[in-house]
């Protein structure tokens, strides 16, 4: 089903759009999940986010070959598969917000590889899955059917992990993810699997943070969902903006594609005044 958002034969609503990206974009700003879910903006893409994806693949074929033909690659073979994914990407990236070019975002991609492979890779004892989607149902009752789906970086018998490349330290913060991150749980509640590891690759090194999660962080992660999906219900036929949430680093004409027809619309007319 291609809709995010139907009605079945039983008059409920049926989620098809839940994920934990999904999720957190709820908490940024309602609006913003508003027009991620019927395609009103388009997300520029950014170095940041583009540098991430091609360590990703890199990571992806050094993992798959271990798996699928029992080899490992070189350190100098996940390079080479680096520059390949970064200089396809990098003709698409809109904004050079983190980095300023493709030479300055290549050498960081490049150390942040070097660090996992020196650093990370070593942890990893038993792989079994790599890139693995998932979609499942997490709620079904009267009023609506909700199927969460995602893809989990690497599944180990006995671990889940999700790769990291941000510029800053996200290890710094563990209490936060501690509290209220919504992928470890996701990703837990998704594969049945209790263990939860970032491996975080930054500027300026590397580290791991490993969570454990269990039935009640579940049961949040439903009641959570269910919250946000009922908002999207009473809302979902009302005209012009949903819920604004503006105080954020990510409401700014450098971060949000909707900001110029939302807050910046209002911004432009407060300076005509």
């Amino acid at each position: 089903m291609n809709y995010p958002i139907h009605i079945d034969d039983k008059g409920r609503y049926v989620h098809t759009w839940v994920r934990q990206s999904s999720i957190k974009t709820a908490d940024m700003c309602m609006n913003r999940l508003r027009e991620s879910l019927f395609n009103l903006s388009v997300d520029p893409k950014n170095d940041g986010a583009e540098l991430g994806t091609a360590c990703h693949q890199a990571v992806e074929d050094v993992i798959s070959s271990r798996i699928d033909q029992g080899t490992e690659m070189t350190e100098y073979d996940m390079y080479d598969a680096f520059d390949y994914y970064w200089d396809e990407m990098s003709e698409g990236v809109d904004n050079w917000h983190s980095y300023g070019n493709p030479k300055t975002a290549s050498e960081n991609g490049r150390l942040k590889l070097k660090s996992w492979y020196e650093n990370i890779l070593p942890m990893i004892e038993k792989p079994v899955g790599v890139e693995v989607d998932f979609n499942k149902l997490l709620i079904e009752d009267e009023q609506r059917v909700v199927y969460l789906r995602g893809t989990v970086d690497l599944v180990e018998e006995d671990m889940l992990w999700d790769w990291k490349f941000p510029k800053a330290d996200y290890t710094r913060d563990r209490w936060q993810y501690d509290r209220w991150d919504v992928q470890s749980i996701a990703y837990t509640w998704a594969m049945d699997l209790p263990y939860f590891r970032y491996g975080v690759m930054h500027n300026k090194g590397w580290g791991t943070m490993e969570f454990v999660r269990h039935e009640l962080h579940h049961d949040w992660l439903r009641k959570k969902v269910a919250t946000i999906c009922e908002y999207i219900e009473n809302n979902i036929h009302l005209e012009g903006e949903w819920l604004l949430n503006d105080n954020g680093w990510w409401c700014s004409e450098k971060w949000c594609p909707s900001w110029t027809r939302c807050k910046g619309k209002v911004l432009a007319l407060d300076s005509e005044r």
